[in-house]
């Protein structure tokens, strides 16, 4: 709207010229805020292509909440919350009751949707490659978690089975996982700290953790009851481990996962590489070195190794570096080399694991050489069987960390890949699914469960289409389990531990992550280091609430010390930006627009009044002082100048003094000034900002704090004759002012729609206070052309001194009596700003 209650805007291109004209079509500078609204009707809005011109009032917050009425959104007490909740969910129909079991059996819908048969081959060659890998790397990954390598058989059948059924990923891997396995391990060992040092004997091609231990002591246990000591914990911290999941799917608490940021998981990961690496270490020298404890588990346990350098079993290196090399060159420049030509990778692991036994069982390695060997595994599937509880109250703390790993792990590879395939994966369903699929395999000697990033990877890449592939995978490992299991009891622990570090290869090129991190952003790059550094030294649990701690930190930080800035407009244009980052960005004479950059809240709030005063160029509180300092001293120069009257008997006529403001300052006297007091007169008299505009269109929030410190900011301001206006004021924030009342110590129409209403706003004011106008003769203002829609009262005095203006005449000279008609007539005839102009 054109004319003494709006501006106009004509956008050409990247241009946009603010206008302001007489129009015989504008509004009065009187309307009401009804007027505003019934005014929208006859607003100009013109869009020709590269052109866009919009006419509208300028706009104060109440004001266009008078005149359009925002929509209150009802609050509902919590008794109708909880009312409605269970109306809505707790209806036993026919269709709830169709809803609620398609939601927890996805694979219902995964089924009814199959495409028989075009998808049942990439899913049975998925499954069987899978399947495949999952020989070699549950039994590995079983030796990581301190249990028997059957085990991790087990964790490979029945954990899969049941995310069949209840998993809404269709390509993920469920089984072991080296993180995980870690953890598990480090609980396990904890436990049955103690009871290594009572194991009284040494089972031929047993595991070979007991070293050469011999019998004889009646009071020790014997190694098959340690093992089972083991499995009892692991099955207890696996049943904690689905409690904690499911319960927090009950509660749809998926979003705890947002804490655990990428680059903590990837710090985390790669830390627990560091473990996972070192416990392999033993194997591949066959080495038996004591267990060391946490903190500085790393550096302990390769001290032992460097210190039993000398009993190394150079056949156990041997096969070792033999598994290594085939296994890294088979990977790297076959798999990964020819992967599109292949329908499927060549199963490397799996060709090691029948190779190494063979070669074991003919050359008799555990006999003749001593290598340590998987030994006794059992057929069948075990009975199911109660997880003890003794154990649980000191496997809460450890429980509830496996749990959040693993659902981080797996829910990230399951949304990674369901973006690729173009589906959903339900975080919530998910952890339904993880803490069902570990309390059922808890009672069949399984440790926790998750996903494989390799696994899930290749079940991908081979042409799995849904979960159906895991139960080919699950067949697979069912007839080992049942027939071929026994064949693998001369599998040396070397080749499995060789298999464990080529798979860490994926976890230790997340080093490169670090220089991405850097680049990008220096507070991840210092949530990887920090979580690594963390894992590394202190242990896996202790890394990784540090990690988190850590993480949530450097929130505070960034908004500790957000960025500030002062706003500059754009010539022609009602677009403001950082004048420093836009060089043609220039600032209004009078007024500096104050940009903040984060939500205001007693953390910040410090740094909010610091940064406002130091970049606006005007402390109030400086400025204070420097007023009553001078004043002070103007009273000792009046009474000197009264002594020296009285004394002389005369009066100084060269003494004249004016009042500014407050201050006084004596222009022609004759009386000796000290050296610096022209200086500190000048830095009082200097303040020449007449309007601060606060931009709060970041401020996503304040809080009690940041409301207080806001309205003694405006406070100061208001001392020193400096007004504040702020702008963009979101709807949760001005519901804060409302709340502390802030509307009660400060003017209501200080808040506007945008910076330029309130620019405008600020440059209208100006003719209110003409003796203003006479001191800060370089403030370029808009003069009757451009007035600002308030209400009725204050139009009714703008306008009013509008047409006293008007009605100076242009050709008043200086021949004309009265000076401040002079004075006007010299403002009248003056050219609006350059920038203000079309």
């Amino acid at each position: 709207m054109s004319g003494e209650d709006g501006y106009a805007t004509e956008r050409r291109g990247r241009s946009i010229s603010v206008q302001s004209n007489d129009s015989s079509q504008s509004m009065p500078s009187v309307a009401s805020p009804v007027q505003y609204a019934q005014s929208c009707s006859s607003l100009m809005y013109t869009a020709t292509p590269g052109t866009l011109k919009v006419e509208r009032p300028v706009y104060n917050q109440v004001d266009f909440d008078s005149g359009f009425e925002p929509s209150n959104r009802p609050k509902k007490p919590v008794k109708e919350h909880v009312r409605t909740f269970f109306s809505k969910n707790c209806i036993c129909s026919k269709e709830k009751t169709k809803e609620f079991f398609l939601h927890l059996f996805p694979c219902i819908n995964i089924m009814r949707n199959y495409q028989f048969p075009g998808w049942l081959i990439g899913d049975m060659v998925a499954g069987l490659t899978v399947g495949i890998m999952h020989l070699p790397q549950g039994m590995a990954y079983a030796l990581l978690a301190k249990m028997p390598p059957i085990v991790g058989l087990y964790v490979s059948f029945f954990p899969v089975l049941m995310y069949f059924f209840f998993g809404t990923s269709k390509h993920i891997s469920i089984g072991t996982f080296a993180v995980i396995c870690l953890m598990v391990g480090e609980s396990v060992v904890r436990e049955t700290g103690d009871l290594e040092a009572l194991v009284t004997d040494s089972v031929p091609g047993g595991n070979g953790t007991n070293g050469s231990l011999t019998s004889g002591d009646s009071s020790g246990i014997t190694s098959e009851e340690l093992d089972n000591k083991k499995i009892e914990i692991a099955t207890a911290l696996t049943l904690l481990v689905g409690l904690w999941q499911i319960t927090m799917g009950i509660f749809r608490m998926g979003f705890l996962t947002i804490y655990l940021s990428d680059a903590l998981i990837s710090g985390f990961t790669t830390g627990a590489a560091c473990h996972v690496f070192t416990t392999q270490v033993k194997y591949v020298f066959g080495l038996h070195i004591p267990r060391s404890s946490e903190p500085f588990k790393i550096i302990k346990t390769y001290v032992s190794i460097f210190s039993n350098i000398t009993k190394t079993n150079f056949a156990a290196v041997i096969i070792s570096v033999t598994c290594i090399l085939c296994l890294a060159l088979v990977k790297e420049c076959i798999n990964a080399r020819y992967r599109s030509r292949m329908k499927m990778p060549v199963p490397i692991e799996l060709i090691v694991v029948v190779l190494g036994t063979l070669v074991s069982y003919l050359a008799k390695l555990h006999e003749n050489f001593n290598v340590t060997v998987v030994g006794h595994i059992p057929t069948g599937i075990p009975a199911p069987k109660v997880p003890p509880t003794e154990h649980m109250g000191a496997l809460i703390g450890d429980s509830f960390a496996v749990a959040i790993v693993a659902f981080s792990i797996s829910v990230s590879m399951g949304k990674l890949l369901a973006r690729k395939h173009d589906y959903e994966v339900t975080p919530n369903q998910e952890l339904v699914a993880y803490g069902l699929m570990n309390i059922f395999s808890s009672f069949f000697n399984c440790f926790a469960a998750c996903a494989s990033l390799s696994r899930s990877l290749v079940q991908d890449n081979v042409g799995g289409r849904t979960q159906l592939a895991a139960v080919f995978s699950s067949v697979l490992i069912l007839i080992v389990l049942l027939v071929l299991g026994p064949l693998f009891q001369t599998l040396p622990n070397a080749v499995l531990a060789s298999i464990i570090l080529v798979a860490l290869k994926g976890m230790f090129l997340q080093f490169k992550d670090l220089k991405n991190l850097w680049h990008i952003c220096k507070f991840d790059f210092a949530i990887w280091l920090v979580t690594w550094l963390a894992v590394v030294l202190l242990g896996v649990a202790m890394g990784l609430i540090i990690g988190v701690g850590f993480s949530l930190l450097t929130v505070v930080f960034r908004t500790q010390s957000p960025y500030t800035c002062l706003y500059g407009r754009v010539p022609h244009t009602d677009i403001y930006r950082d004048k420093t980052a836009y060089k043609v960005c220039k600032e209004i004479p009078g007024i500096k627009i104050f940009h903040f950059e984060s939500a205001l809240y007693y953390a910040n709030a410090e740094h909010f009044r610091r940064k406002i005063f130091s970049q606006t160029g005007a402390n109030p509180v400086t400025l204070k002082k420097a007023r009553n300092k001078l004043e002070e001293k103007q009273k000792k120069m009046e009474e000197k100048m009264k002594k020296e009257e009285e004394k002389n008997g005369k009066v100084h006529e060269n003494g004249d003094a004016m009042t500014q403001e407050g201050s006084v300052v004596l222009e022609n006297c004759d009386v000796e000034e000290p050296p610096n007091d022209f200086k500190e007169r000048t830095a009082a008299l200097s303040f020449n900002i007449h309007h601060v505009i606060i931009d709060c269109s970041s401020v996503s929030y304040i809080d009690s704090g940041g409301v207080k410190m806001l309205s003694q900011v405006m406070s100061d301001y208001k001392e020193v004759g400096v007004a504040v206006f702020l702008a963009h004021c979101k709807r949760r924030v001005r519901k804060m002012f409302r709340k502390a009342g802030l509307h009660k110590k400060h003017e209501q129409d200080l808040l506007y729609i945008t910076i330029h209403d309130a620019v405008i706003a600020a440059l209208r004011s100006q003719h209110d206070l003409l003796n203003e106008l006479k001191r800060d003769a370089s403030v370029s203002c808009v003069h009757e052309e451009v007035t600002v829609g308030r209400r009725r009262t204050n139009s009714l005095r703008n306008r009013a001194s509008t047409e006293a203006m008007q009605q100076i005449p242009e050709s008043a000279s200086d021949e004309d009596g009265d000076e401040g008609l002079k004075f006007l007539a010299r403002r009248r005839s003056e050219p609006i700003p350059e920038d203000f102009q079309v």
